[in-house]
């Protein structure tokens, strides 16, 4: 585990459409908007203020990435860390959120640690495919291995699994398989990933999406890498979303040993079938 995070947060998404953004992940993916407030949409799978944050622009964008600290001593100690790495960083006010420290990346990915989300929201019966969790991002960069060694040297993430020379790295911070990926390209974000409760719940989704004029790019299938059954389409902006349930759970962490899956097994990417689309792989939402 992690001494620094607890879990995934959320991601911040700049889009163009902020209301056909809310009203897609109101109605397919079961969030629900807890708050709007100057341009921002704040939306919840649960009792969290937010695990999906819009903004208003001009064009599809990643604005930040954010985890949650298990503690303010944890974020105190990210903060000496970051000083002792050479990383610039800066304590920031985030709405719902009582600390949080912003720093960016080696390719200017911008990352959120916090502490302290209101848990008030009230329960609700959702539209669309109840989701569970935030699951993780998968961020794109030219240097995989750099961005790697940030994960795992300040945030203490470990390495769950490679596809391909450094092309593709998972890496966890509690018992879930991956909290991120890190994926070789252009920076930006590959994609975003909900969980839920089974694979009942994905024939749901694909029934929702068409419906709402939507299709899955890829999927449903079952990753090698992970072992979670997945399904991925785009959001309203243009963004790639993966859904997902089963991943693998690493209770074991003595005894748990990293898998690396070459290109030209199959079984890494796709247990069940096809592997990865040529449009998933060259999707990218670039930084903001």
């Amino acid at each position: 585990m992690s001494r620094v995070v607890k879990r995934m947060g959320h991601v911040a998404l700049r889009v163009p459409d902020l209301d056909a953004s809310v009203a897609w992940a109101t109605t397919v993916l079961g969030l629900r908007e807890s708050e709007r407030v100057d341009g921002h949409a704040y939306l919840t799978h649960g009792s969290c203020h937010h695990s999906l944050e819009y903004l208003a622009d001009g064009r599809s964008a990643l604005d930040h990435v954010a985890l949650e600290a298990h503690d303010d001593a944890a974020l105190d100690a990210l903060a000496k860390r970051l000083d002792e790495h050479g990383i610039d960083f800066e304590e920031t006010a985030e709405r719902a959120v009582r600390r949080a420290l912003r720093f960016r990346g080696g390719e200017g990915h911008l990352f959120e640690v916090f502490v302290g989300m209101e848990c008030e929201e009230p329960s609700f019966t959702p539209t669309g495919v109840p989701t569970r969790r935030f699951g993780h991002p998968t961020i794109t960069c030219e240097d995989t291995d750099g961005a790697r060694r940030l994960f795992e040297d300040v945030l203490d993430f470990r390495l769950s699994d490679e596809i391909g020379d450094g092309l593709l790295f998972f890496l966890r911070c509690n018992a879930e398989h991956h909290g991120i990926g890190i994926q070789r390209g252009r920076p930006g974000l590959n994609h975003y990933a909900w969980g839920v409760e089974s694979l009942a719940m994905l024939g749901l989704l694909g029934d929702t999406l068409a419906v709402h004029g939507g299709r899955f790019i890829w999927g449903p299938g079952r990753h090698g890498a992970g072992r979670n059954l997945f399904t991925y389409h785009f959001d309203p902006a243009g963004a790639v979303v993966e859904v997902y349930a089963d991943m693998l759970l690493v209770l074991d962490e003595a005894g748990y040993r990293g898998g690396k899956w070459p290109l030209d097994d199959h079984r890494g990417q796709n247990l069940w079938g096809p592997t990865t689309p040529q449009e998933l792989i060259e999707a990218v939402t670039p930084l903001a």
